[in-house]
């Protein structure tokens, strides 16, 4: 970690309290997935472009770890270059959790820092106290941390404290959901799947269960 980074690093709060407030929740989409760039993932790094420049227009602010490569980096980048201002008249913001010590893929120049964590499972939680809705793509098995932590939040929270979770790729997360339909005949969570998590392939599906109230 370069000097500057670690400066920078000294005056991110643990978390922005800010950012934590019912109405700000409700306002901000975590997008996670892979931190790679592999030719078979270039097709959700244009989906996750599109959606998550959408979500900007509709002014919704974007959550990411601002890493720069793979669906990280397609977020975080859609993000930026989106103009847009959110219902109060200000601008929308691109902002980020990250790691400390950061890995080192982080473009911590062109973003909002509002926290950082000291593990990944400790910037789950922050990911969850600062946003309502999250959106999966693809990835590694940290997304896959990331997504079995989110949903195991849903399983253990009342109707009124759900995330909205998106699982983006029908054929990548056919698994999971199996997984879970397995959990639910065994009666070992009250719901099927659906209760907790979608997964969704389309972008105006996506659009719609995240701007759904």
């Amino acid at each position: 970690m370069n000097n500057l980074a670690v400066d920078l690093l000294k005056n991110v709060p643990a978390l922005d309290k800010r950012y934590t407030t019912s109405e700000m929740r409700k306002k901000a989409v975590v997008v996670l997935g892979s931190s790679k760039t592999t030719e078979p993932l270039m097709k959700y790094m244009d989906l996750c472009s599109e959606t998550t420049k959408a979500f900007v227009q509709s002014g919704f602010n974007i959550v990411t770890g601002c890493g720069t490569k793979g669906i990280m980096g397609s977020a975080y980048y859609a993000a930026k270059s989106a103009s847009a201002v959110d219902l109060s008249g200000k601008p929308v913001q691109n902002l980020a959790i990250v790691v400390d010590p950061l890995w080192g893929d982080e473009n911590l120049e062109e973003c909002v820092l509002i926290g950082k964590a000291s593990s990944e499972s400790e910037r789950i939680m922050k990911f969850a106290k600062v946003a309502d809705n999250f959106v999966i793509f693809p990835g590694g098995v940290t997304t896959l941390q990331e997504a079995a932590t989110l949903i195991r939040h849903n399983v253990h929270s009342s109707e009124s404290m759900l995330k909205k979770i998106v699982l983006v790729g029908k054929d990548f997360f056919a698994g999971l959901r199996q997984q879970y339909k397995a959990l639910a005949d065994l009666k070992l969570i009250k719901n099927d799947p659906d209760a907790y998590f979608r997964i969704i392939s389309e972008k105006n599906e996506i659009l719609k269960t995240i701007f759904k109230k």
